[in-house]
């Protein structure tokens, strides 16, 4: 499928590291991951763009590589940080507005400085189609965590719906503590395999059980990794969620977890390539409820098209979602199926088509 457009991709800037943000090195050796990943975090029109071209990705979303802000305990130094890369985000995407956007980063320790933020980000500068929250905000000692879910955090969301932001939720490392505690000598589990989904899925479904979408039900929100274990999960966590044992649960009276997906709550296919976890998830909460996205540069980006491809998933939805990519400085049109090269190859006038995939009668066409 050519045209497709790409949310969970990540973006480092030079000052980054100094400002208390993503340590390149600290992740694996240099090498593993993509080959240089400081370099590729920082590539944004060379090599980035390139295989963009050559594997039909139109547009991708960028985002400062987690754990951003969140990571930083301190109230003061976790603001600096996510005004700068906003700030340097804005300007990079405002090179190329036709194939870039940006999500926000913002420090959480305070939900009225984070709409703020939003705020600036939104009206000010220039190139942003939503938000990237990593997880829940580190503060005090760096073992404390903060969750949205709490009351206090409903100026922020109030701000976001009003907007018209959507606000996509991101994996990151446990706390010291917590990783002392759980994942001390199955450090393996804690990242990527296990670890991140396990950590979201919960934050996610606490705001979800908390009312959040009931109180703002405008307010829209992604999660990548093909819904962190959500979908595949989702028949047991709606039929325990009994509301005669939990009467205290704020969530609507007259709903489920299920009944959010696809007009509040939506995944992306970032870094699960699995077509049949993409089917589960389909047959689960529905293709309105899905979209493409990579992951790069911790993934690659030919093998993530290499997954399934519906049109909804690879463009549709994210324009239905991620409302300014249909005007503005970016500008995206819906494409149908035949353009995006799903059902059939764009045949010029003149042109013969031999067979539904073939230009040619001597080669197979291959579809992206």
């Amino acid at each position: 499928m050519l045209n497709k457009i790409a949310l969970e991709e990540a973006w480092n800037f030079p000052e980054g590291e100094s400002l208390g943000g993503f340590q390149s090195a600290s992740l694996a050796p240099k090498g593993v991951i993509g080959g240089d990943l400081g370099a590729n975090l920082l590539d944004v029109h060379s090599q980035r763009l390139q295989q963009m071209d050559e594997n039909g990705v139109e547009f991708m979303a960028l985002s400062l590589v987690s754990a951003g802000p969140q990571k930083v305990p301190n109230r003061e130094g976790a603001e600096k940080l996510a005004r700068a890369a906003n700030d340097a985000l804005s300007a990079e995407v405002m090179k190329d507005p036709k194939r870039f956007g940006g999500l926000a980063s913002l420090s959480m320790h305070d939900p009225s400085q984070a709409a703020q933020e939003l705020r600036r980000c939104w009206n000010d500068l220039h190139g942003f189609i939503g938000v990237i929250l990593n997880d829940y905000q580190s503060a005090g000692d760096g073992n404390t965590m903060l969750f949205y879910d709490d009351p206090s955090y409903d100026v922020f969301w109030a701000a976001a719906e009003d907007l018209g932001a959507p606000v996509y939720l991101h994996p990151r490392e446990a706390t010291p503590e917590i990783f002392e505690r759980m994942w001390k000598g199955r450090e393996h589990l804690a990242f990527s395999a296990l670890g991140y989904a396990n950590r979201l899925n919960m934050h996610l479904l606490g705001i979800i059980t908390a009312g959040v979408l009931d109180r703002f039900p405008k307010l829209k929100l992604v999660i990548g990794h093909m819904g962190e274990h959500i979908p595949y999960d989702l028949y047991r966590i709606d039929h325990k969620l009994n509301r005669a044992r939990f009467p205290n649960m704020r969530m609507r009276k007259d709903r489920i977890v299920r009944d959010y997906f696809g007009t509040q709550v939506f995944i992306t296919t970032s870094g699960h390539f699995s077509t049949n976890a993409l089917l589960c998830a389909i047959a689960e909460i529905g293709v309105d409820a899905c979209m493409f996205s990579i992951d790069h540069p911790f993934e690659s980006i030919p093998n993530a098209v290499n997954a399934r491809d519906l049109v909804k998933i690879g463009r549709g939805n994210a324009l239905r979602v991620f409302e300014r990519l249909g005007g503005g400085v970016h500008g995206l049109e819906v494409k149908t199926p035949r353009e995006c090269r799903v059902d059939g190859l764009k045949i010029e006038d003149g042109e013969v088509e031999f067979g539904l995939y073939n230009r040619s009668f001597e080669k197979r066409e291959v579809r992206r």
